[in-house]
């Protein structure tokens, strides 16, 4: 495991959602943050730890605003 997920999870320790969480999970679970919060931190923290991309969030139902205002968030490839 690299120093920056290490770093990452330890930080996620006090973080109870991100326990026992699939990817498929964490997508649902980002989609629905933004769509009630676009400036959610726990979905930043989420797509940071699982390095999502936005394709999986388009193909899971976030509309292309909602991408794009997490644009520095997401993985590039």
């Amino acid at each position: 495991m690299g120093k920056c997920k290490s770093r990452l999870l330890g930080r996620s320790k006090n973080l109870s959602y991100m326990y026992d969480m699939t990817r498929h999970q964490a997508i649902d679970f980002v989609v629905n943050e933004i769509v009630a919060s676009p400036s959610s931190q726990k979905a930043k923290k989420v797509i940071s730890l699982f390095g999502l991309k936005s394709e999986e969030l388009t193909e899971a139902g976030m509309t292309y605003e909602n991408v794009s205002s997490l644009e520095h968030c997401l993985t590039l490839s």
